[in-house]
């Protein structure tokens, strides 16, 4: 196992070149350009999904006090 003794020799050599570990640079921009698409999307299908919820509870027309009935599907 190798150790680094002096960290600006290191990442000065030519072989390392500034990367201080595999994949430094794009795939990180990619990952976090992904991360933001999959969470506007999820807001965007959650928000959809209970818009069509709450249309759909709101065409039934419930009283204040419909629950005391037992309606099912409340």
């Amino acid at each position: 196992m190798a150790t680094v003794t002096n960290w600006i020799d290191h990442l000065s050599a030519k072989e390392v070149a500034g990367a201080v570990y595999p994949g430094a640079g794009s795939s990180e921009t990619l990952l976090v350009i992904l991360g933001i698409v999959l969470w506007i999307g999820w807001h965007v299908m959650t928000a959809k999904s209970e818009s069509e919820e709450f249309s759909r509870l709101a065409r039934k027309r419930h009283g204040a006090n419909d629950y005391k009935s037992n309606i099912t599907d409340w």
